[in-house]
């Protein structure tokens, strides 16, 4: 594993970075804990990525020997690729160790990227009393309520008294420092979801009340299955900070807030923007393996090499009118290009709409409906002032020619901004994602249009 080397900001960073070496370099796990706890925190995140070559790994497994809780806090350090990367060549016991105190939402969100064997082999070592709650989570799909929840909870059976949530709280059995404490979450015998007690109303209550009797009917639930702008929707219209997650037999499996929903939606813009740009499967570094890197970037780029072609090949099948008429070459890439922007404005407001569910993937026609008047219009006004400019430029070549050129861009910017607005919610109704496909598909058909609409009217027109 290899991180950018960045300079370090200050002398202390530098002298961490060198004790730290020193620690690592003679298998010194106290003194590595020891510097680390001691050192300014604002310098650790410098410290920690400057390290190189064989040295994360060594890192992270000396200090597990020695504080796996530490080790953990230490990977938010580092980005998802770069942790994957880490757990791929740490000692499997290691990464068991670390695994066990990282947040459920990141272990699920680090298992998901791992390796097939390695993600088999760190789930098997989680412990059996997480089988209901953690490893529930993981089989529900990307994007779902199910898969960002947390499981650091505090659950009793409905007959639990107040004296017994103060022996469980003595126990220590509760003791992890990310645990959602506001809250106490009960269920019956079956383990179906009853409710949930604030725990400051438990301050004055005596050791044999029954929690029960504390419930706030006013907390909502959320299904597991439900995906982000339905939980969105939920929070908006309660004032808790977080709800419980159910499945559909009625089981908790966490809870959800503001801070997750947050998050994911975060992560999900930066995948589209990825996307948009042509990475796919995620963040990318140049620390990646190569052949990795090359096979995120072919997964757009070949796709787009025939879509290319296709488009281009109309113009080959009007090469005779190209050699008569020499300016329509320069001509071709204006109108594509400018029929492509207003498509993509098309894109962009429908992707927006199907997030915040302001529209679903049945409305095609109504979004086809309303760009159609946009279209024509700004084709129109856009049109002329293309007319206006060949008019300037060329038209002493052929008085036809300004005309020809601002009736293609009207269609073409007509049917690019209609295609643009309906493409993602035709993708999305075949199941197919929208931010990935829309752009490629839409600069293939505005090319296509673009050059059938000038070729087939200076046919018509000019010959």
């Amino acid at each position: 594993m290899t991180l950018i080397t960045v300079p370090l900001p200050n002398t202390e960073s530098e002298q961490l970075f060198f004790q730290l070496n020193t620690a690592i370099h003679s298998g010194n796990g106290s003194h590595l804990q020891q510097y680390i706890e001691q050192a300014d925190s604002a310098d650790l995140p410098f410290v920690i990525r400057k390290l190189n070559n064989a040295q994360p790994e060594q890192f992270w497994s000396l200090l597990c020997t020695q504080n796996a809780q530490l080790a953990s806090n230490l990977l938010d350090y580092l980005t998802e690729p770069e942790r994957s990367l880490l757990f791929s060549n740490l000692p499997i016991d290691s990464a068991k160790d670390i695994l066990l105190h990282m947040r459920s939402d990141v272990r699920r969100s680090l298992l998901r990227s791992l390796p097939k064997p390695l993600n088999k082999a760190l789930e098997s070592s989680l412990p059996d009393t997480w089988e209901n709650e953690e490893k529930a989570s993981m089989s529900f799909p990307n994007g779902s309520v199910g898969r960002i929840c947390k499981n650091e909870i505090i659950k009793l059976e409905s007959c639990a008294t107040t004296s017994d949530l103060e022996t469980v709280l003595r126990e220590g059995e509760q003791s992890s420092e990310r645990i959602e404490w506001r809250y106490i979450y009960l269920h019956d015998k079956n383990g179906n979801y009853l409710g949930a007690v604030k725990t400051r109303e438990l301050f004055l209550a005596q050791s044999w009340d029954k929690l029960v009797d504390h419930i706030d009917t006013s907390i909502p639930t959320v299904h597991a299955n439900f995906d982000l702008q339905s939980l969105k929707s939920v929070l908006d219209s309660t004032s808790h900070s977080t709800i419980p997650v159910i499945n559909e037999h009625g089981f908790q499996i966490g809870i959800v807030g503001r801070t997750q929903l947050n998050h994911a939606l975060y992560e999900k813009s930066e995948q589209q923007q990825l996307e948009t740009g042509g990475i796919f499967g995620g963040d990318e570094f140049r620390t990646m393996p190569l052949l990795k890197r090359n096979i995120r970037r072919l997964t757009f780029l070949l796709p787009s090499v025939i879509l290319s072609y296709a488009a281009v090949s109309i113009i080959a099948s009007f090469e005779p009118i190209i050699e008569q008429i020499a300016v329509l070459a320069a001509i071709l890439p204006l109108v594509a290009n400018l029929s492509g922007a207003a498509g993509n404005q098309s894109v962009a407001v429908s992707i927006r709409e199907l997030s915040t569910g302001y529209i679903s993937a049945k409305d095609w026609l109504f979004v086809v409906a309303k760009e159609l008047p946009i279209g024509a219009i700004n084709g129109l006004a856009i049109g002329l002032v293309i007319a206006l400019l060949m008019l300037l430029t060329h038209g002493q070549q052929n008085h036809l020619l300004p005309i020809l050129v601002a009736i293609a861009y009207t269609i073409s910017s007509t049917l690019a901004v209609m295609i643009g607005g309906a493409l993602p919610l035709i993708l999305k109704r075949a199941k197919l994602d929208p931010a990935m496909l829309s752009s490629p598909l839409l600069t293939t058909l505005t090319d296509a249009i673009s050059f059938f609409s000038v070729l087939y009217l200076a046919q018509l027109m000019l010959l």
